[in-house]
């Protein structure tokens, strides 16, 4: 998460726990980055969204962008991750946050569309035990990260 000296100890804590959260229950990393944007925002976004993932169409990401002095508010999803949060449900965590940014709350504001976001993925799916592949390079079931 890139940001500034704008939070507080205690308003990172409260961001990192909200994005360790999401990606336990849902499996899906999410990344936030809060500052300016240079140049158009979407494709910003869509750049630093691909570098998140090795296969962006096969490994779900969700990168959340906002730039609070430019108004900007950008939820992007590598393909895989729209498979799981429609994008009503990440317009739906857009509308909520931009409510809580408007009365000033930007912590609480990205707090909850994380967890909107997260709960519109699902849990995690877990596989069965008998019909995992037996492989001695993956450990306790755990997919590798790339």
């Amino acid at each position: 998460m890139a940001t500034g000296e704008a939070f507080s100890p205690e308003q990172l804590e409260r961001l990192d726990r909200a994005l360790e959260q999401a990606e336990k229950h849902s499996g899906i990393p999410f990344t936030l980055r809060v500052g300016a944007m240079r140049g158009d925002a979407r494709l910003a976004a869509e750049r630093t969204l691909s570098t998140l993932v090795a296969d962006p169409a096969r490994e779900p990401a969700v990168l959340i962008v906002v730039s609070p002095g430019q108004r900007i508010l950008r939820i992007s999803t590598t393909p895989a991750a729209r498979k799981r949060i429609s994008n009503a449900a990440s317009n739906l965590a857009a509308l909520s946050m931009t409510s809580s940014f408007s009365l000033g709350d930007l912590v609480g504001g990205l707090t909850s569309g994380i967890r909107q976001l997260a709960e519109a993925a699902g849990p995690v799916a877990t596989t069965p035990a008998a019909l995992r592949p037996s492989s001695s390079s993956a450990s306790a079931g755990s997919p590798a990260r790339h």
